[in-house]
This record gives C-alpha cells, structure tokens and sequence, in this order.
C-alpha cells in the first residue's frame, strides 16, 4: 500500500499538465503532410459491382476518397457527380459510372460534413432519372502539428505498467488469488484474467528488474492459475479454453447475448498468449502445456476451408451465430506456440487459416468487429479495424519484401485510418445502435486528440485502439521506410502519454481516450503498453 501511495504522488507531480492547447508543439514536414493528403485521393477497396463488394453502407466518415453503391440510371450515358460541402462551393466532375470514386475532387473537399448527388446524364448531358444522395463526413487528414508527449515513449511505458501493477484493480493476485468483486470487468475472464497475469509477468522481467519482481510473478501465477482452474474441461468440445464469460461470478452484469453458457472462440488464443509469457517468465512447463492444449483444441475444431465457428455453446460446440471467426489471433498464438516449442505441428492448421482469410475477408472486406460485449452481427454492420490490423502487421512481419502481401497490408493499414483514425475535427454523428460503452463515448467533443476509435458499435476511443494503429505504422514504416508513417505513430503515442495525468487513475493509460474516461480495461492498458516499448525501440529520437 505504501508503495501504490508513493506511486501515486510521484504521478500527480509529474502528470499534471493536460494535452496542451498552446506552446510548443511537434511540426510535421510539409512534405509529408503534402503526402498525406496527396494519398487520399486513392480510394480503399472501392467496390465495383459483380467484381468487389461495397464495404461502406454503414460508414460515417472518410479521409480515402470513397465510392458507393450507386445503380445505373436507365437511360444515363454518364454520371455528374456534385459534392456540396458545408463551407464554400460545390465540386463537381463527370464520370462513366455512379460508383466512381470521388478522386477528381477529393484533395479540394475541405473537412467536415459533405452531401454528396449523383445525378444520371444522357447522351446530350440532360439529366435522366432521379437524382442518388449520400451524406457524410470528409476526415481530415495528419494534422500540420500535434502536442509534444510528455516524457520519452520509454519512460511513458515504464510508468504505466508500473501503476497499472500496483493499482487496485490488481491487488488481489496479490492478496486472495481470487477476482476483486468491486473490479465487475473481471467477469471477461480469458481477457482480463488472463491480461493481469501477462502485466504482472510483463512487470517482473523488466530490465533491470523491479524491487518487487518476486512478489509480482507470484501475481501473475496466482491469476493464471485461477483462468486454468476455471477454464472449461476435456468432457467440453471447446476442451481447455478458459471461458469468455465467469461461469460462476457477476452474473447480474452478463446478460443478453453473454453467459456461462456461451463462447466466443477468439478467446482461446488470446489467453494462449497470456500462458506463453507466463511460461517464459517463469519457466514452469504447466502454462506451456496449457497453451499447447488450447492449440491441440483448436485443431480438432478447425473446420475444412480453415476457420472456425465464431459464437458457440463450449460443452457440444453448437453454433449460436451464423458468423465465422476471422482467426487473427489464432495465427498470432500459433506464430508465438511455434516459435517457444519449436514444434511444427500447428504449422499447417495455421496456413489453413491464413488462406481462410486471404479467401474471405480479404475479398468481401468483412473485417467485422468480433467482441465479447457485443452480439453477432451481419457483414459490414460492425466493422472495427482490429483483425485487418493483426493480419497487416502478420503480412509485413513474415513477408516484407512480397509487393502483393505489402499492397495488402498498406490497403488495411489506409482502410483503418479511413474509418478509425481522428487527426483532428471527428464528426459529429456515428454508426446507429451503440452499445452502452459507445454511447458513453460517443460525445466526439470529448475525445483527446488524435485518437483511433474502437469499431462502428463502440464508436469511441480506446487506448488498445490506439495501439494498434502505433504498431500498423511501425510495421509499415519498417517494411516501407516511408516516415509519414512512423510520425502518424509518433502523434497517436503522443497522446496517450498525455491520458496518464488523471488523477483517478495516476500513470495508467486511460482506456477511454477522452474527458472523464469510464472504466478501466487494463488488457488495453497492456496493449498500449507494448505499443509504446515497440516504439521506444522503434524511434531512434525516443520520443
């Protein structure tokens, strides 16, 4: 207790100052901002029909030049497309199609709300059939400058993992090695259970190592040891995966789609990763086996053209959604599972799921939000950037110097900053039907700048969102070169240095990156933390 107090005062001294408004700030080069806004006139995936389907009905904004699902005009030879925007003149040009993308005029639209009107021509120019609108919100691009961070990427991440280890919300590791009944987010067990083990095995194999490494692993195997005693049993289909949702505790807060008696097949490799670095801090061979006996699970379950069912009953594995998993993380998990047992047997499961996705997502860019606080969803209803993320990071990692695979992860890293991504003037709307966290959130007047929202569900700012854009820059910036990258990863870290000022929560990266930030999810919180350590050895200025 003394030493979370100590913490504590040390945090309040030094994290006072919010994101400044004023003073110095971090310039970008004008060539790279020239480059930037240069760039958003190539469209993402733009969908032409009976060739490649139209991914943004449901979008609220766009910094890439869109197309959309317009139909002919019977009659129409051409199509003029007029783009109105709430300041100024209309833009206007001609085109062969209705879906063309707004490319001729895209660099010239000024951000904020636009109405865009497709109007059909015949072959004399008039006009043919009923005008087709769209409203929407042009998205700025990188801003011209951003606030400095406000201490070096290393020293932000240090500070961060040491508060979140010695924070309440951890203390019963330390303690009962059971959940904090006051902490409801523990109901996620495989997610946040599973989190608290890997920061607190994170923390005691810091270099040089903490005063209170010792105590801290023990932590971290109490918590692991708690997932493993909960996790369900070689009688169940989905045999030792933990559960996604507690079997036992919280019930009053797991209702709708979420209960003990439902899965979400992601959470398996997630907590297979937790095991992973429990094992290689600890050296005990029964979190290497768990995590080995998750993939052995997922390999009995692997459905022939290579994924798995998304949303199941763990006991018989019966389906409770129609949706297939987008199986990034499980290439993730077998990636790591390979690389600590140096065992080949999960290789051909594994590429199995890569073509799973080059197949799926990667033709319909159905790259739906998968998350445990919200139900099954059609295609395109729920995109978030997450799995399309991992599997960009994944292409440029393993094959950096493969022009089709880098084009690929360039498109996802472009379509997550085209919908995620806010430089500065969010719009004001968002995707209809949030769920309760998105609707907290969604105030856009709110949010610290720049930010990266969750997915269309949660249209709000998250810390692990963030993250994941940082570590999509720095691969690319690594495989490409191109700096533009590296500075886009430079301001979204920026800001997250600055949500450690709170004082409810002193040093922690808020989750919710935003005025008054709502509970705290401290496996986003380890997220952001690895995102910025892999910038500090990233960024050669260390800032």
């Amino acid at each position: 207790m003394k030493k979370l107090l100590f913490l504590a005062a040390i945090c309040g001294t030094a994290f006072a100052a919010e994101v400044p408004k004023s003073g110095p700030m971090v310039a970008i080069d004008p060539k790279l901002r020239a480059q930037a806004l240069q760039e958003t006139a190539i469209p993402v995936r733009p969908g032409v029909p009976g060739q490649q389907p139209f991914w943004n009905a449901w979008a609220v904004q766009f910094q890439y030049a869109p197309a959309f699902d317009f139909k002919e005009v019977t009659g129409a030879k051409s199509y003029r497309f007029t783009v109105m925007p709430a300041k100024g003149k209309p833009l206007s040009f001609t085109a062969a199609t209705p879906w063309s993308p707004l490319s001729p005029v895209w660099e010239k639209l000024i951000t904020g709300k636009a109405k865009l009107t497709v109007q059909g021509l015949d072959d004399k120019g008039v006009a043919v059939g009923q005008p087709m609108t769209r409203v929407f919100h042009r998205a700025a691009v990188i801003a011209k400058e951003y606030p400095p961070a406000a201490m070096s990427w290393r020293d932000s991440a240090r500070t961060a993992l040491e508060a979140l280890v010695h924070s309440p919300d951890l203390k019963c590791w330390f303690t009962t090695g059971v959940p904090d009944e006051k902490f409801p987010l523990y109901r996620y067990p495989s997610k946040i259970i599973g989190g608290a083990a890997a920061a607190l095995a994170t923390y005691a194999t810091q270099t040089p190592p903490p005063a209170d490494a010792a105590e801290a692993l023990k932590a971290s195997r109490r918590a692991a040891d708690y997932l493993l005693s909960i996790s369900f049993t070689e009688k169940d289909v989905w045999a030792f995966h933990p559960p996604l949702y507690h079997p036992t505790m919280f019930r009053d807060k797991l209702g709708g789609h979420m209960g003990a008696s439902r899965y979400m097949t992601f959470g398996g490799a997630e907590s297979g990763m937790y095991y992973l670095e429990i094992f290689a801090a600890t050296k005990d061979a029964k979190y290497l086996n768990a995590a080995v006996r998750i993939a052995e699970t997922y390999a009995k379950l692997q459905s022939p053209d290579g994924s798995w069912l998304m949303f199941v009953s763990p006991k018989d594995g019966e389906p409770i959604a129609d949706n297939i998993l987008i199986p990034t993380l499980v290439i993730e998990f077998l990636d790591k599972l390979g690389a600590a047992t140096g065992d080949p047997r999960f290789d051909a499961m594994r590429e199995k799921a890569i073509a799973w996705i080059m197949q799926n997502p990667v033709r319909t860019w159905n790259w739906q939000g998968q998350f445990e606080d919200v139900k099954p969803l059609p295609p395109h209803e729920n995109l978030t950037k997450h799995d399309g993320g991992t599997f960009a990071i994944h292409l440029l990692q393993t094959a950096p110097n493969d022009p089709a695979k880098r084009a690929l992860a360039i498109d996802l890293i472009r379509f997550a900053e085209d919908q995620f991504v806010m430089w500065a003037q969010p719009p004001t709307a968002n995707p209809k039907e949030q769920n309760p966290d998105g609707e907290a959130g969604a105030k856009s007047k709110t949010w610290l700048l720049p930010c990266v929202l969750e997915q269309y569900r949660c249209y709000a700012p998250v810390n692990a969102s963030s993250a994941k854009l940082i570590r999509m820059y720095l691969a690319a910036y690594r495989a490409t070169g191109d700096r533009l990258h590296l500075e886009k990863a430079r301001a979204l870290a920026g800001t997250l240095t600055h949500t450690q000022s709170n004082k409810k929560a002193p040093g922690r990266y808020q989750t919710w990156v935003m005025q008054n930030p709502g509970p705290m999810w401290f496996n986003c919180e380890l997220k952001a933390i690895r995102a910025m350590q892999e910038l500090a050895a990233t960024d050669v200025k260390g800032k």
